[in-house]
């Protein structure tokens, strides 16, 4: 392997910084809209490289850049949505996004830091790379409020045959896989014993293969057993009603989105679906609040004679106090309220505050940012034989969300959404490519509805059978086949995720240990 030493925290090469920022690249080009899922095979041996040839704190300055490119080359919307939505001028848009990726690229920096720390340790340390990039992406996951957007297994959600393990680890160990596979080929490209190359490369060749091997053979095998799968089918149909965000809830446009919806499901229930479905906050009123607007969805539905599942604003009044929530609810065909769903992981800074006495500023700085309430528990609603768990929005990002609805019995899992926010950027396919995943985790297929797109179904095999463009006014009908029960990965969760986490610790905790035995 490489034996350059560099000792000072700032003393690093330029081609180390030019390595650092490519291997972020890289990591980019494997996730939607470029999609170079091959890519994420082998985009971190140059970060895994630096690691091999500097000390701790110039790794985690280089992992750090790294992860700064890649953030700022995925994540760059986030300058779009707050600049335009949040009323912010684009410098301290800008400045907004860079703090978040500065965030995330901490994760990227301690990975390399890491690698380089056990190196130092005489520990097998390229083999350590994936249990550590699995505990920090579980870190990224879980604390402040977490942001999974985009952990490196959602880039491999067009390959069917690889992510079908998703069952039994969920994203995590994907995600695993790839970080081996990148230190196996490192290993192949980088030798540690130059005068056995021959042999010293079999090895790691031979383990590359094999993991290959079990990942795809598995995902082969999941694949035909679900093909002899016949489940309960239902016929669902999504309205993609394309309302703009700047007119969404201008009260002049509000009956133009009413009769755009009541055209558009009045053309699919022709074909008679069991249930329609609209987006995330379709209703530009407060459902039951608004008698007037609520009495006229109440007969569309009575005439359509078609259960109806929509999301709307509410709110709901405690004493003097007013509690604001995003909710879905569903309509029977006679258009009688049978159940709702509030939305429990709410989005930081765009639907609520959070640590407002701490952050007593951010509400008068970003004017669009909400005071809504979460939702308490994962509620399931009955539409037999359709049991139905409800994502709102970005909640389709959140593993453990969609568990605890297949845990409560949901069969069929629908995403409604509000992708508006995003324009034309790469964030509403990142999104899909993220919905994909929880449908393979818990083998229960997904019907996703967006107001200006991407809506589509997803099968229990993690499949998009059908999508809409963008921005268009459309309307999507599709026969599922409901979920055939609960994975290994529904029954336990993150438990090769924590699995990782525990080895990291006693990774560095023996390390410790043997340097206060060399004092």
């Amino acid at each position: 392997m490489p034996k350059i030493e560099i000792h000072s925290f700032f003393d690093v090469s330029r081609k180390d910084y030019f390595v650092a920022v490519c291997s972020g690249l890289l990591l980019t080009a494997s996730f939607p809209r470029i999609g170079l899922a091959f890519v994420a095979w082998g985009a971190l041996v140059p970060l895994i490289y630096l690691a091999a040839r500097n000390q701790p704190p110039a790794c985690f300055t280089l992992g750090w850049l790294a992860g700064l490119f890649h953030g700022l080359s995925l994540l760059y919307w986030i300058t779009y949505v707050v600049n335009r939505y949040g009323n912010l001028h684009l410098p301290v848009s800008l400045g907004i996004c860079f703090l978040l990726v500065a965030y995330l690229a901490i994760f990227p920096g301690l990975f390399c830091a890491g690698l380089s720390w056990l190196r130092h340790r005489g520990l097998p340390w390229p083999l350590a790379a994936p249990f550590l990039w699995v505990t920090l992406e579980l870190g990224k996951s879980r604390l402040l409020t977490g942001f999974p957007w985009e952990n490196l297994g959602y880039s491999q959600y067009s390959w069917l045959p690889v992510i079908q393990m998703a069952d039994l680890t969920g994203v995590f160990g994907i995600s695993f896989v790839l970080v081996l596979s990148n230190a196996l080929l490192f290993i192949l490209i980088f030798p540690a014993n130059r005068q056995r190359k021959a042999l010293t490369r079999l090895y790691p060749l031979l383990l590359l293969v094999s993991l290959v091997s079990l990942v795809v053979g598995y995902g082969s095998w999941r694949l035909v057993k679900l093909e002899d799968y016949r489940g309960p089918s239902f016929k669902v149909a999504l309205v993609q009603g394309n309302i703009a965000q700047d007119t969404k809830w201008d009260p002049a446009f509000q009956q133009t989105t009413l009769e755009k919806y009541e055209r558009l499901t009045k053309e699919v229930a022709k074909h008679e679906p069991q249930l329609v479905i609209w987006p995330e906050t379709a209703t530009p009123f407060y459902f039951l609040a608004d008698r007037k607007n609520t009495e006229s969805l109440f007969l569309q539905v009575r005439e359509m004679q078609i259960p109806l599942l929509f999301g709307s604003p509410a709110y709901r009044r405690k004493g003097e106090l007013l509690r604001f929530y995003n909710r879905a609810y569903l309509l029977d065909g006679y258009g009688m309220p049978i159940g709702y769903y509030d939305k429990i992981h709410l989005v930081p800074f765009g639907e609520y505050v959070p640590w407002k006495r701490l952050l007593f500023f951010v509400d008068k700085l970003v004017q669009a940012a909400g005071d809504f309430a979460s939702g308490e528990q994962a509620i399931v609603l009955d539409m037999l034989p359709a049991k139905i768990g409800v994502l709102i929005c970005y909640e389709a990002i959140f593993p453990e969300l969609s568990r605890n609805l297949v845990n409560a019995g949901a069969n069929f899992l629908v995403n409604i959404t509000n992708d508006a926010w995003f324009g034309r950027s790469s964030a509403p396919y990142q999104h899909l490519s993220m919905a994909v995943l929880r449908s393979v985790e818990n083998r229960v297929p997904m019907a996703r509805c967006a107001n200006t797109g991407i809506s589509g179904f997803i099968d229990s095999r993690g499949r998009i059978t059908q999508v809409t463009r963008l921005f268009e006014d459309a309307t999507m009908l599709g026969t599922i086949q409901l979920g055939e029960g609960k994975t290994l990965y529904t029954r336990y969760g993150d438990w090769f995720a924590w699995s990782c986490l525990v080895v990291s610790v006693l990774g560095f905790a023996y390390s410790m240990i043997m340097i206060g035995r060399r004092k």
